[in-house]
C-alpha cells in the first residue's frame, strides 16, 4: 500500500475518532475526555513499544536506533513522513510533516490550540510511552507544534 493510501486511511479513522471525542467531551467535560485519551494512548504506546522492541531483538536502544524504529512504525501505520534534522545516539530531532491526525481534527472543526492539547494528551503520550519501552531512559518531546496543516511539528527523542 502506498504511503498516501495509508495517510488517507488514518485520516478517515481519526476524523471519526475526533467527531466522537467532541461528543464525549461535551458530555463528560474536556478534562475527563483528555484524561481518558491519555490513559488509552499510554496503554497502546506501551504495547506498540513492546512489539517493536521484540521484533528488533535488542535489549536497549539509544535515541538514534529508537528513532529509526519509531519512524518506520509511524510511517507504515499512519502515513506520516518525517525528516531527521539532528541525529546522535543521545538525541534525534525530527520534523514531522503532513499529519492525518491534524487534518482530521481540522475537518471536524477543532482549532489549532485544541488540536495541540489533544496531541499532547494523546499522540505524544503514545510516542513517549512507546520509546520508553525501547529504553526507559528515552523520552519523546514536542519542541514546536505546527500552526497549520502545511506546517510541521518539531519533535525529539532524547536519551537521558
Amino acid at each position: 500500500m502506498a504511503i498516501e493510501d495509508t495517510f488517507n486511511g488514518a485520516k478517515m479513522a481519526y476524523t471519526s475518532f475526533f467527531a466522537y471525542f467532541n461528543t464525549v467531551a461535551k458530555e463528560i467535560g474536556m478534562e475527563r475526555a483528555l484524561a481518558l485519551i491519555t490513559k488509552t494512548d499510554e496503554a497502546t504506546g506501551a504495547e506498540a513499544g513492546k512489539m517493536i522492541k521484540e521484533e528488533a531483538g535488542v535489549e536497549e536502544l539509544d535515541a538514534k536506533a529508537a528513532a529509526s524504529l519509531a519512524r518506520n512504525a509511524i510511517e507504515e501505520g499512519y502515513g506520516i513522513r518525517s525528516e531527521v534534522i539532528e541525529e546522535s545516539p543521545q538525541k534525534v530531532v525530527i520534523n514531522v510533516g503532513r499529519c492525518p491526525l491534524y487534518e482530521a481534527a481540522q475537518e471536524v472543526g477543532l482549532d489549532t490550540e485544541t488540536i495541540e492539547t489533544l496531541c499532547r494528551a494523546g499522540a505524544l503520550r503514545f510516542m513517549d510511552t512507546m520509546v520508553k519501552q525501547l529504553n526507559p531512559n528515552l523520552s519523546y518531546q514536542l519542541i514546536k507544534f505546527r500552526s497549520a496543516a502545511d506546517d510541521f511539528c518539531e519533535e525529539a527523542i532524547v536519551l537521558g
